[in-house]
């Protein structure tokens, strides 16, 4: 480790988890509440009054969690204390590492990304990316304030797992080099934290799971739409990993050689664009307001396609909903998705409910997947209701 480089600890940033199991169980809940009181958080864990009051206490002591004005209500008898999970105190950093760029962020368990920086070029190499990866993330650290808990690193990476149990993912582009190249263990000796990897397409799941647009539901599938695409689940409001970390590889269902798929690359060389253009997005928007006859046909080609694979997924995992993500432009994804018709599983003529296809609104879903995977790890396997007030 070279003598110019900050860890969290020499930051004072606290590594380790500071929280014995009734105070994760109770941050889990508060997570996920965004706000609660004292009785709905016993109802929420299962903890008992008295039990649910000391450890809220040891939170408000040591300044994880805060309490809130009284809440507001007309009926008789002292309104209930809001409790909130402290800003700025509870932290992971996120590392997405793409084939065209590479974000690291900072983001706050109770405020979300708070911080983002990106870097350009071409970083299929794997050496570059990691020198790439590792430099922001020191940067990020050196800014980090010195009393907040930092759960650790979380990294988004296009590819695919090879070694069950192991987290090094291959990289198209650089094979031998992403062989070599043992990514969480050269990160965790850098810089003292532990580091989650996963790829892309449950990266992202994972950060519906935790802040997107997943926590309404308890089994959904992500369709990733990136350069390449991508897919992962949650079943019971747990990421499906598989054996190796590859469950949900959507490549294999619709293979690059098969021609059109749901990529920004397949769209982009359909329409004899450049997907790196800064007015790509713009210039598909106005070939769907336009009806453009080759946007049509990739998204009638490409939709019946897709149509067949989601409904092998139904088969398998029965979701409540897909949903669509990625850096596709939003409104190509909506077009997709209003030309896909879905049903659930049916005998003897009585059939279940049909799946939702949902929009993502944003494109930073790797992002927010990469900073949520040390977060999953610990908050991971509760209810996600908000309490009733």
């Amino acid at each position: 480790m070279s003598s110019d480089v900050v860890t969290a600890s020499e930051k004072s940033i606290h590594c380790l988890l500071p929280w014995h199991d009734g105070q994760i169980q109770v941050l889990r809940a508060l997570h996920f509440a965004q706000r609660a009181s004292r009785r709905e958080l016993s109802n929420l864990t299962g903890l008992s009054p008295q039990s649910l009051s000391r450890i809220a206490q040891e939170l408000v002591t040591t300044g994880y969690i805060e309490e809130l004005e009284r809440r507001r209500t007309g009926g008789m008898g002292q309104p209930a204390i809001e409790l909130r999970i402290t800003p700025g105190r509870i932290l992971t950093i996120g590392v997405v590492i793409e084939h065209d760029q590479i974000i690291c962020v900072l983001s706050d368990l109770a405020e979300g990304v708070v911080q983002r920086s990106v870097v350009s070029g071409n970083f299929q190499s794997a050496e570059k990316s990691a020198q790439a990866a590792e430099s922001l993330i020191a940067n990020m650290i050196e800014d980090l304030p010195k009393d907040s808990t930092l759960l650790g690193i979380g990294v988004s990476q296009s590819g695919f797992f090879f070694e069950p149990a192991k987290q090094r993912i291959i990289g198209v582009g650089d094979i031998e080099g992403w062989l070599k190249l043992d990514l969480g263990a050269r990160l965790t000796e850098r810089f003292g934290l532990e580091v989650f990897i996963e790829n892309d397409g449950r990266a992202a799941a994972t950060g519906h799971l935790v802040h997107g647009i997943g926590t309404q539901f308890e089994n959904y599938f992500v369709v990733l739409m990136t350069r390449g695409v991508g897919g992962g689940g949650v079943v019971n409001g747990r990421l499906v990993r598989g054996r190796s970390g590859n469950a949900g590889e959507m490549p294999m269902l619709v293979p690059r050689r098969n021609g059109i798929r749901p990529s920004v690359e397949s769209l982009a060389d359909h329409m004899g664009l450049n997907y790196d253009d800064p007015d790509f997005a713009r210039t598909v928007e106005q070939a769907l307001a336009h009806d453009d006859p080759l946007l049509t046909e990739w998204l009638t080609v490409c939709a019946a396609k897709l149509e067949n694979v989601l409904a092998s997924i139904c088969a398998v995992l029965d979701p409540e909903a897909f949903i669509f993500s990625g850096r596709m432009p939003f409104a190509i994804r909506t077009a997709l998705g209003d030309r896909i018709r879905l049903s659930g599983p049916s005998i003897a003529g009585i059939s279940g409910p049909s799946p939702s296809v949902v929009i993502d609104p944003a494109a930073d879903c790797l992002e927010i997947g990469a900073a949520a995977l040390p977060i999953a790890r610990v908050f991971s396997g509760v209810s996600r209701n908000r309490p009733q007030s």
